[in-house]
């Protein structure tokens, strides 16, 4: 018997994929937050792997993409001890600068030191109050989502009927294997 040929199947899943991404990248630079260095743009990806009985796609991005998506709630008693060496790099890659009490940037006195106290503080309110997540990734998939289940229909109706035309050749021509 013929094997089913999903090609169609897997290109409409294939630019599905390829849009979601673009838009995930789009919205990730647009809405600010988890936009530094380009990392987890760049990181965003997917896997599409299609086999005679199934198919499976897999998204990829950087792991801290996940909480810039879904946000991150306050810390439990001893969790997160990870976030500070971050924030740090964080702080001194943006330059952060320590300002007085009326909102003015303050000269450097000790820089180093400074630079540990702000990451300190960042991380403290992370810890104590968590943030709202983006939802970059989960709005860019919802939004091609939408029209997949049309293309995915056409397209399978499309390889379905290329199955079909084949096997009645082949039971024409007496090809069969039975």
């Amino acid at each position: 018997m013929a094997k089913l040929d999903l090609k169609a199947t897997e290109k409409a899943l294939s630019k599905f994929g390829k849009k979601t991404i673009i838009r995930a990248a789009s919205l990730l630079s647009i809405r600010k937050r988890g936009y530094d260095t380009g990392k987890l743009a760049k990181s965003l990806d997917y896997d599409l792997h299609v086999a005679a009985n199934s198919i499976a796609m897999q998204f990829k991005m950087e792991d801290y993409g996940l909480a810039i998506n879904e946000g991150r709630g306050k810390s439990q008693n001893g969790q997160g001890g990870k976030l500070y060496p971050k924030i740090l790099e964080w702080v001194k890659r943006k330059g952060l600068r320590p300002r007085n009490s009326k909102g003015q940037f303050e000269a450097w006195r000790n820089k180093e030191a400074q630079q540990r106290g702000i990451a300190f503080a960042v991380t403290r309110k992370i810890h104590r109050f968590g943030y709202k997540g983006t939802h970059f990734f989960n709005d860019a998939f919802k939004e091609n989502y939408k029209k997949l289940p049309r293309q995915i229909k056409n397209a399978f109706a499309l390889d379905v009927e290329k199955f079909l035309d084949y096997t009645i050749k082949e039971i024409n021509n007496g090809n069969s294997s039975h």
